[in-house]
């Protein structure tokens, strides 16, 4: 059992590390979305506390073990709000892809829930995917994962030798790309088209210059093929969400 102040404080940052590390990375948990770090760090504090009784028993390392300890749950925490925050990230891509082709990328505004700067369709599509993300119990996933990495992962284990971290989050990064891709495809084949007409008609037509009512078609017909196809592409980003457990059992199996 603890008996020591130092010994309660160095196990509660050594259980506080991995919640902290994974809502650093999830948008959501964001200081410019919570209005500051502090209101985050409390929550994260509160998720730990569950996982410091269910460790109070043990007996922390000191000295360097302790800040390796502390690195390694802090990377653990890192992956997993990898993993949570790459929906976001790839309908913030595909809203840049989507304006860029319109034409309206230099209209970009400040993405409160990424801290950084977004297309306005970006904009929106983010806003969309936070509320299904805290109304379809994506929140209940995240702390369900996080819970979960504690039984095959503990404080302290030897994770990065028996686990292949660098191949796993090469791939979710492609992920994100494919999920950028899959979201943004339908409304981007309808610009491409409308672009292929216009040339076509200022080819045949040379004295009409059609281009100038490029953009005002792209914008209306891409938006109308987006809300057309809007129920089933977020159906991958939505499953994603619900099965982040999923998503992480490769690093629990090559951690066990």
């Amino acid at each position: 059992m603890l008996t020591s102040l130092p010994s309660l404080l160095a196990l509660l940052a050594l259980c506080l590390m991995r919640p902290l590390g994974a809502m650093l990375l999830l948008p959501l948990f964001g200081s410019a979305t919570l209005g500051g770090s502090l209101i985050r760090n409390a929550l994260a504090l509160a998720i730990s506390l569950p996982v410091l009784a269910g460790y109070a028993s043990l007996s922390p390392p000191s000295g360097f073990a302790l800040v390796a300890a502390l690195g390694g749950e802090l990377v653990i925490g890192l992956v997993i709000g990898f993993c949570a925050a790459l929906p976001f990230w790839a309908l913030d891509s595909a809203g840049y892809l989507i304006d860029t082709l319109r034409g309206a990328s230099m209209g970009s505004l400040l993405n409160p829930a990424l801290g950084s700067p977004s297309s306005t369709t970006g904009l929106l599509l983010s806003q969309v995917l936070t509320v299904l993300f805290m109304a379809g119990g994506g929140f209940n996933q995240f702390l369900a994962a996080l819970y979960q990495s504690y039984r095959f992962l503990p404080p302290g284990t030897s994770w990065f030798v028996a686990a292949d971290v660098p191949a796993f989050v090469i791939g979710q990064w492609q992920m994100l790309f494919r999920l950028a891709l899959a979201f943004a495809m339908p409304a981007l084949l309808v610009m491409l088209l409308v672009d292929v007409a216009l040339g076509l008609v200022n080819r045949s037509a040379p004295q009409l210059n059609v281009f100038f009512l490029s953009m005002p078609i792209k914008s209306l017909l891409g938006l109308l093929m987006l809300l057309l196809a809007l129920s089933t592409a977020f159906a991958p980003l939505i499953e994603r969400m619900r099965g982040l457990e999923r998503v992480l059992r490769p690093l629990w199996a090559g951690a066990g």
